[in-house]
């Protein structure tokens, strides 16, 4: 008699590791975590007889996600890439299982009717019912992910024109000097552009805090320069909420000169320095 392992049957929480795909956040042991997962995910659906004959072109496409997120150039692709592999993986195995138990129903279906087999019938009819759930939900999981991927994609594309880097906490903007006049907090007009896309952008993606960080050069005291670029802050965040964004999404602070990107000796060193960055988070990362 054909043997359905009823283990493996148990259908996952997928929502959860969706959502800690989307986070985005962690070091270099989480991410080697989220690639041995999909990896170990993919070796046991490919290790399944069952699978490699009746599952073939899902355990193709978990293979080809899995190469994808080996080769990915950052580590929020890998992070989406891995998780993909995994419910890739996850189908194929489930789907594998679920037409093995629809043949086990079919077997004892045409067999002759006793109440043995009348049981045996009922049990591989509940396998085979498990099993298509898990893969129905491994498959709705996946399509949450790849909408994200997309999303994340037309992010970086909305926002390429600001040049922004993307980071594990999220994509970084850097916005510079040309926003202010010397000394002032005020928003000059010809800065007033690039807040209104990051606005935009924000007010279409509802799930996205951000931080908006103030810097400035080493010309003048400590106290000074901490509270111009608080000021400097302030006021792009202000200017967000003034454009439709909920304030309790924005999180601004100054670092004073405490955080150069070059070297205040020379004019573009200090001009490089002067400069507010906004970082948009990762969906559904909190504000700190």
């Amino acid at each position: 008699m054909l043997k359905i392992n009823r283990s493996t049957l148990l259908v996952k929480p997928l929502v959860g590791a969706v959502m800690l795909a989307l986070a985005g956040c962690g070091g270099v042991a989480e991410k080697d975590s989220i690639l041995a997962d999909a990896r170990s995910a993919y070796m046991q659906a490919k290790g399944n007889s069952d699978v490699a004959k009746l599952a073939q072109l899902e355990l193709y496409d978990a293979e080809k996600a899995l190469q994808k997120a080996e080769s990915a150039d950052n580590a929020t692709d890998m992070k989406q890439l891995a998780y993909l592999a995994k419910r890739q993986s996850e189908i194929a195995l489930a789907l594998g299982e679920a037409k093995v138990a629809k043949a086990e129903v079919d077997k004892l279906s045409g067999a002759k009717s006793d109440v043995v087999i009348s049981s045996r019938e009922k049990e591989a009819e509940k396998a085979r019912l498990a099993a298509e759930a898990k893969a129905q939900e491994a498959e709705a999981a996946k399509k949450r992910l790849e909408a994200e991927m997309e999303r994340t994609k037309a992010l970086q594309a909305q926002l390429s024109e600001l040049q922004g880097k993307q980071t594990d906490k999220g994509l970084v903007l850097t916005l510079g000097d040309v926003l202010f006049e010397t000394n002032k907090a005020e928003l000059m007009a010809g800065g007033l552009s690039n807040i209104d896309k990051i606005a935009v952008f924000l007010q279409q993606n509802t799930d996205r805090n951000i931080l908006v960080e103030g810097h400035t050069d080493s010309v003048g005291s400590d106290q000074y320069n901490l509270t111009l670029s608080e000021r400097r802050a302030d006021s792009v965040r202000f200017a967000l909420i003034q454009r439709g964004v909920a304030s309790n999404r924005i999180l601004a602070r100054g670092f004073g000169k405490t955080r150069p990107v070059a070297s205040n000796d020379t004019a573009t060193g200090r001009q490089q320095n002067r400069r507010v960055e906004i970082t948009i988070l990762n969906a559904g990362e909190v504000l700190r």
